[in-house]
């Protein structure tokens, strides 16, 4: 029976240039720790998926750890490059927060394999690597918590409050939906993001911005 293409067993010369090979091998890599973990993966397993020889894939790779680590880096950066262009937009950074908060959750529900890897393997890198991927002030966290200190310095946000903290109950509380969204179930990815995002706001938002009637963040009309 004839193999499908790119699935069939090639010898160790027939090898795609890195740039062709590179997003499948990512790809698949990512299945295969999800689905098995980090420590159970093989590369033997990856390359079989890959439809390669095993010794193949020392040409793109040189080591299972390195593979997980360009696999967590490609999450990060897809989902960083996400945030940083809502964060970037129009409005104060109640409004501001409230994209990005919808934003992250919708690519969190969209991207269900990549978070859980992401969320379950980043602690099988060494320090100093999980370093280099999240950089060293936490640029993922420092867009949440940059926007709560601006929101501070607009009057918005109250300034006892600490914007590390804050950011990290934010992503606390997002980072977890993975685990128990399904798609297709009760709430779609838009319902949680955009009920996410009232509740944080309305937690954050100063006293008057939280009186009956007043919207903390809501987007301007037009």
């Amino acid at each position: 029976m004839r193999q499908p293409p790119g699935r069939g067993q090639r010898s160790s010369g027939e090898r795609k240039p890195r740039e062709e090979r590179w997003p499948e091998l990512i790809e698949v890599a990512t299945e295969v720790f999800y689905e098995k973990g980090y420590e159970a993966a093989s590369l033997q397993g990856i390359a079989s998926r890959l439809g390669i020889l095993k010794g193949s894939l020392y040409y793109y790779i040189q080591s299972k750890e390195d593979l997980l680590f360009e696999v967590i880096k490609s999450v990060h950066e897809e989902g960083l490059a996400n945030i940083e262009s809502l964060a970037t937009g129009d409005g104060d950074a109640l409004q501001r927060l409230r994209k990005v908060i919808v934003g992250h959750i919708d690519h969190e529900c969209g991207n269900l394999k990549k978070t859980a890897v992401f969320l379950h393997e980043l602690q099988a890198l060494a320090p100093d690597r999980q370093a280099q991927i999240l950089g060293g002030e936490h640029a993922y966290r420092g867009v949440f918590s940059n926007l709560v200190a601006t929101g501070q310095k607009e009057g918005l946000i109250p300034e006892g409050l600490d914007p590390k903290l804050a950011a990290l109950w934010i992503l606390g509380s997002m980072n977890w939906v993975y685990r128990w969204f399904r798609p297709g179930g009760e709430f779609t990815a838009r319902t949680i993001g955009e009920q996410f995002a009232e509740m944080t706001i309305r937690g954050l938002a100063v006293a008057d911005l939280q009186a009956p009637g007043a919207v903390p963040g809501e987007q301007p009309a037009g």
